[in-house]
């Protein structure tokens, strides 16, 4: 199920393109959650990176929503999924690869590359339930990773964007959900 705010017609739907959508379901939120989603602001003047430098310190070029999403609304924080800031990508995800290398070695079965290895799992958010969210890297687009992430040993695959992701997560349209932010429940 999609959230399309009240204000889009019918005839509108597609065209709201996915930071719009976050902003509109971002809007729906009350006050007082544990992370107060009514109050981010999307502003692109405020939170500019220098996003040669960042994909060279990555060593890959990063995907233009991800890019958008953290221009717009910086350090980021969204119900319980932690988007990895472009500060701290390079040293978070080697923290997060290598526990992923000790789970492959274990499960070799299940094992994927792991960035910098060609083709290999991106780190680009983690949850407060210590689900672990990877880029695909295999596609030489970066604007076409899928979004992979493991819950009780079962692979799942979201073929959109980061942005696309967050909005079908907190819309309830995920499956299986990532947490318990959902702008109707």
């Amino acid at each position: 199920m999609e959230f399309v705010p009240r204000w889009v017609r019918e005839d509108q739907r597609m065209d709201l393109e996915p930071l719009a959508r976050l902003r509109a379901v971002l809007a729906c939120f009350p006050t007082g959650l544990a992370y107060d989603m009514s109050g981010l602001l999307y502003d692109p003047s405020s939170h500019a990176h220098d996003w040669t430098a960042v994909d060279d310190g990555v060593g890959i070029g990063l995907p233009t929503d991800y890019k958008r999403l953290m221009d717009g609304y910086g350090d980021l924080v969204v119900g319980g999924i932690f988007i990895v800031s472009p500060d701290n990508l390079p040293a978070e995800h080697e923290v997060q690869a290598n526990g992923l290398r000790d789970w492959f070695a274990d499960e070799p079965g299940g094992a994927r590359p792991i960035h910098p290895d060609p083709g290999g799992l991106l780190l680009c958010a983690t949850t407060e339930g210590r689900d672990v969210l990877w880029w695909d890297t295999s596609n030489p687009d970066p604007d076409r990773w899928p979004v992979l992430w493991d819950v009780e040993f079962d692979r799942h695959t979201f073929d959109g964007t980061l942005t696309e992701l967050l909005v079908a997560e907190l819309t309830g349209a995920l499956d299986p959900q990532l947490t318990d932010f959902t702008a109707g429940g």
